[in-house]
């Protein structure tokens, strides 16, 4: 039985992403969880490759901290793809990739069953197989030109997605390029909610920016 959703808005921080851009990990989530952002994941991406294991080591520290600050607000906080480190940290759930559709159960019995599991989706088929999976819910993405993946696939927009989330079993987010006011037109075509990374992330105000991303959703 898929779990009860913490919110219409969810934040992915990208750890590449901020990196990139010369940002504290553990600031810019502290700033969205002041703000109310109550469901998040950490996408560690590529940010593993190149470092030696002590480095790595250090980066976990560091995730462990924004699982921490999550705790403390009363927020879930997930980690993407990374099953033992989501269980060794506590984590409240684990963002799987598309490929890691299947391992929805072992989420569960790695984390326990209120786990929270989503799946990354970009077509009809991988919806399927993730609902049929048991995941709580999917990103379907890209919806729009991307702030934090500037090279992954083309702008499609809402319209395109109509069908897909209509047949989808399970709650859909939509991911990628999606701002502020795109908020209520997302969930009149039918998503759930919105998933945010470089909208949020890289945003000059992070608080503000997630206020008016909370606005915009439980508006609409």
């Amino acid at each position: 039985m898929a779990h009860p959703l913490p919110s219409r808005l969810y934040a992915i921080a990208d750890v590449g992403f901020c990196e990139a851009r010369g940002l504290i990990l553990e600031a810019i989530v502290a700033q969205a969880l002041a703000a109310g952002v109550n469901m998040l994941s950490v996408r560690v991406g590529d940010a593993l490759e190149g470092r030696d294991e002590g480095e790595r080591e250090r980066l976990w520290k560091k995730i462990q901290k924004v699982v921490e600050l999550g705790r403390q607000a009363g927020a879930v906080v997930m980690v993407h793809a990374h099953i033992e480190r989501a269980a060794s940290l506590g984590c409240g759930g684990v963002h799987l990739k598309a490929r890691q559709a299947g391992e929805v159960a072992e989420v569960r019995r790695r984390l326990g069953q209120e786990a929270l599991v989503g799946v990354s989706c970009h077509n009809a088929e991988e919806l399927r197989r993730a609902g049929e999976a048991g995941a709580d819910f999917v990103t379907l993405s890209p919806i729009f030109k991307s702030v934090s993946k500037p090279g992954y696939g083309g702008e499609v927009g809402l319209g395109r997605w109509a069908e897909l989330v209509a047949a989808s079993s399970v709650p859909v987010y939509a991911l990628g390029g999606v701002r502020p006011e795109h908020g209520a037109d997302c969930l009149r075509a039918g998503f759930w909610g919105v998933a945010v990374v470089g909208g949020l992330f890289g945003a000059e105000d992070v608080e503000e920016a997630a206020r008016r991303y909370l606005q915009s959703v439980n508006a609409g």
